[in-house]
């Protein structure tokens, strides 16, 4: 479900709870909600408070009223519930403003919300660019202007076609004794960049990325090998399995699409089609769609996901639901190319929500995170620094 759906309709049932207007069912899911996890409870809890105080919440009522009614038109084209019973507004109006407000930040209006902007610094976000790195050890920078066309031996031919790196001619050298050539595409901080493979298999590489892939695939498999995030839509050949490896774990795949974050020393896989299985020494497991696999500790653990939020990323967009805010900033901190430094470490477990797009400058991304009131951050030269 998306996420801010998600929000929507709990902060409704939290007010609705409040109002004593709410029925059986939605009370039970509002029930299920609070059973989930206990940092909802924590949430509940806190706006119970706020509201017993009458502190920010009553001040900011009749405002949180009119950017709820304004973005509400915005988004309600977009709701699951096609009926949605909206409660009188009274001082628990300002329940779903609250609400929202602690993990989230679409509802803020810009115009209206007067923050301090500490940001100052011009960062430009990520952009198209690599460097192919071709089996002769000749280096071309890549971007979207350039205009590539080249032949490698054995008869593939590479070229740039619509923002991408494009393999053709020939997929395979069985029967061939040519030595098999190698090249390796490498996106390098603060880019992104594509590629199609000889098979036809069609690649994404995220910022700080690398693959090193054969100009043409030889034998009974074809194998790739990467670092970094990388999702793969991989052409079917049942002779032939497509075989990902990565900080010395095995994907192995027929035909299939699915993502592979890998940038610290565990291995991230979420499978969106197909099927897939994962090996590492006498360790494997067979994930099928909506699974991800996590390689930590020296094992696989397996759960339940919605895919599609996972690979986000190549479609432009900043994606995370109740993650670490050091997730969130590693991999702002990789687009943007810049360092970040936490005044105090202890800010790096603070759970946030966030979907944005990937070209927002990075000062409106900043000061909207900082209109939830629970971190400041300041730019200091190409350094952000985040702070209570």
């Amino acid at each position: 479900m998306d996420l801010l759906k998600k929000r929507l309709d709990i902060a409704r049932l939290i007010a609705e709870e409040l109002t004593g207007t709410i029925d059986e069912r939605d009370r039970a899911v509002l029930t299920r909600w609070l059973d989930e996890d206990e940092r909802h409870r924590k949430e509940y809890t806190n706006i119970l408070e706020s509201l017993k105080t009458g502190n920010e919440v009553c001040k900011d009522q009749e405002r949180g009223r009119q950017i709820m009614e304004s973005r509400w038109r915005t988004v309600k084209s977009h709701t699951i519930r096609k009926t949605v019973r909206w409660i009188t507004w009274s001082k628990y109006a300002a329940v779903i403003l609250l609400f929202v407000s602690m993990g989230i930040f679409w509802f803020v209006n810009e115009e209206e919300q007067e923050v301090e902007n500490v940001a100052v610094t011009k960062i430009e976000h990520g952009s198209m660019k690599a460097q192919l790195v071709l089996a002769n050890g000749r280096r071309v920078d890549l971007v979207p202007e350039t205009n590539l066309q080249l032949e490698e031996e054995g008869g593939t031919r590479i070229l740039t076609l619509d923002n991408m790196v494009k393999y053709s001619g020939m997929d395979s050298l069985v029967g061939q004794s040519t030595e098999v050539k190698y090249n390796t595409l490498i996106v390098p901080r603060g880019g992104e960049f594509s590629l199609e493979l000889a098979d036809g298999t069609r690649v994404w590489l995220n910022t700080e990325s690398k693959l090193r892939y054969p100009v043409a695939f030889t034998g009974d498999e074809r194998r790739v090998e990467m670092d970094g995030e990388v999702y793969f839509e991989v052409a079917k050949n049942r002779e032939k399995p497509f075989v990902v490896t990565v900080n010395g774990v095995d994907i192995r795949v027929l035909g299939t699409s699915f993502n592979v974050s890998a940038y610290q020393e565990d291995v991230v896989t979420t499978l969106v089609t197909g099927k897939v299985q994962l090996k590492k020494g006498d360790e494997q497991v067979v994930l099928l769609p909506n699974q991800q696999a996590i390689w930590s500790d020296d094992k696989f653990k397996v759960k339940q996901v919605d895919a599609r939020n996972y690979v986000l990323w190549k479609e432009g967009i900043f994606y995370f639901e109740d993650v670490d805010l050091e997730m969130i900033l590693d991999d702002m901190a990789r687009w943007y190319n810049v360092n970040i430094f936490y005044v105090n470490p202890t800010l790096k477990k603070m759970k946030f929500s966030v979907e944005i797009k990937r070209y927002e400058d990075i000062n409106e991304i900043l000061r909207r995170i900082e209109q939830t009131k629970r971190v400041k951050f300041e730019i200091k030269d190409r350094t952000i620094n985040v702070y209570e």
